[in-house]
């Protein structure tokens, strides 16, 4: 790892020696950099090489400041190996939606690669280029660093659109607070708790802390996954799905299901009992601003293992958390985060080479997750990473352990973690239940206009129902389910169903 860092050093202090570059996030397609080697003209000068700027989409809380060492740490591989330099778009991840959302829609080459959660959608709107033909050299070595099930869940109509995000592909919801209070009663990181246990544990902990709200937002949000039902490439909006952890063929209407109502007595008596912060849907703090300065107690998540999201938490944050599991199985669904390239990039064969190592090369992968050895991160004897010396969670110049906002990120060193994390987490997605429709991809072409409305559908009330702002929790649910079948849930449903018909008879 050290004569890793010296061969970037090394690399950039040349650069810096032949050649001014261009500025940092000035917006350029190209940067000129001198070429390694090269011979010198009759003036005595060395010719430059234009390489163009590939723009990767990054997530962060917020900004750091050693954006640009980054950058050029990874441009230093990236010329070598695809001949292309690397801006990274940083996305605080409480807007990156919205960011993303303008960027894609201006429809010009300010961001080359980004990643969504729903690859269905996008395919569909047309913003994922696709790259079939651009991606064969790599398929066998991606095949071999994310596995063959996993590549294939990129692809439609046999067309490859991204790179699918490696990760924990089998989760489960579930609550964090505060491992202090957790003890109090009885509690501890990792522990299984039901939504009945939960019911308990709240009433208990508003009445030793009254004046604390109990549930707080996670990126803008209260609403928990119900990591019960598989969605079926629909993302986050439960516009049909497989319930049984996956197991059933049969897709249904989720506004209607036995785990939708069983949510919503819960989430009612929450509200009642005064447990959500004040206007929690205005709130627009992340846990790691809203849980140390106790202005709430918690925030739901989801995680393969919640005793490592807990982990996580606890660097984060500064104190330490326990992360609750609310559901005792996690089955391995489709998994919907894919990587893809903006069709308006100017330089596909350049993007799509970055899609390949972020998906494959560990030295890529490490700068991405974790900066600059020595400078953000240090490794210890048993080969996990830390902060480097002088260095905490208050005054890193990188965003560093976001694995989950990366491609492979089972390539990088574990930040915080035991060293075994990648290992538990690639068993979890091994031996986990698989889903029915595991693989399958939902051809949205014929519910487009539908997916859109009921979209705007759960927007208006599906979030309200995770938060202190209904009164009447009975209408509103009847108006959620009234105003999805007017928008076309039943079509959704069919779609899915005579598509899922068709996965499983081949």
């Amino acid at each position: 790892m050290k004569s890793s860092l010296k061969r970037i050093l090394a690399c950039v202090l040349a650069v810096v020696l032949l050649v001014s570059l261009a500025a940092c996030g000035s917006g350029d397609t190209t940067s000129t950099t001198a070429a390694a080697g090269g011979s010198s003209t009759s003036g005595g000068e060395t010719p430059d090489k234009e390489y163009p700027t590939i723009k990767v989409m990054m997530s962060c809380l917020n900004v750091p400041k050693d954006v640009a060492m980054v950058e050029e740490a990874l441009s230093a591989i990236t010329r070598e190996k695809i001949g292309a330099n690397v801006e990274l778009i940083m996305m605080e991840y409480a807007n990156q939606t919205q960011q993303l959302n303008m960027l894609l829609a201006a429809g010009d080459d300010s961001i080359d690669i980004f990643y969504v959660r729903d690859i269905a959608t996008t395919i569909g709107l047309g913003q994922a280029l696709d790259i079939t033909d651009l991606i064969t050299p790599y398929v066998d070595s991606i095949t071999e660093k994310i596995g063959a099930d996993v590549f294939k869940c990129s692809y439609q109509n046999d067309r490859c659109y991204g790179v699918p995000r490696l990760l924990d592909m089998a989760s489960t919801a579930t609550f964090s607070l505060p491992a202090s209070i957790a003890a109090e009663f009885g509690y501890k990181n990792g522990d299984q708790i039901s939504l009945d246990g939960l019911d308990d544990l709240f009433e208990k902990v508003h009445a030793a802390y009254p004046d604390i709200p109990i549930i707080g937002p996670n990126n803008g949000t209260c609403v928990f996954a119900d990591t019960r039902v598989d969605q079926m490439g629909t993302s986050s909006y439960y516009l049909g799905v497989l319930n049984d952890y996956g197991q059933s063929s049969t897709v249904v209407n989720y506004f209607e299901s036995p785990e939708f109502l069983e949510i919503t007595e819960h989430v009612e008596l929450w509200n009642k009992s005064g447990y959500y912060m004040t206007d929690v849907l205005n709130v627009t703090e992340a846990p790691i601003d809203l849980i140390p300065a106790r202005r709430c107690l918690g925030c739901f998540a989801s995680h393969f293992s919640a005793e490592m999201n807990g982990i996580w938490q606890s660097d984060n944050f500064g104190e330490e958390m326990a992360c609750l599991s609310i559901y005792e199985n996690a089955f391995c669904k489709t998994p919907t985060t894919v990587f893809c390239v903006n069709p308006a990039t100017k330089s596909p064969e350049e993007a799509v080479g970055m899609l390949a190592l972020m998906a494959t090369d560990p030295e890529v992968v490490n700068l991405m997750i974790n900066g600059i050895e020595g400078v953000h991160y240090q490794v210890l004897e048993d080969g996990s990473a830390t902060y480097a010396d002088g260095v905490d969670a208050s005054n890193v110049g990188w965003c560093i352990g976001y694995s989950w906002a990366n491609l492979n990120s089972t390539l990088s060193i574990p930040f915080n973690y035991p060293a075994d994390y990648y290992d538990q987490m690639i068993a979890s997605n091994t031996n986990a239940l698989k889903s029915n429709a595991f693989g399958f991809k939902l051809d949205t072409s014929n519910i487009t206009d539908e997916i859109a409305a009921c979209t705007n559908v759960y927007n208006q009330y599906y979030k309200a129902l995770f938060s202190d702002a209904v009164d009447d929790y009975p209408e509103m649910i009847k108006t959620l389910q009234d105003e999805m079948k007017a928008a076309g849930i039943e079509k959704i449903v069919a779609e899915k169903q005579a598509q899922l018909d068709a996965f499983l008879g081949k």
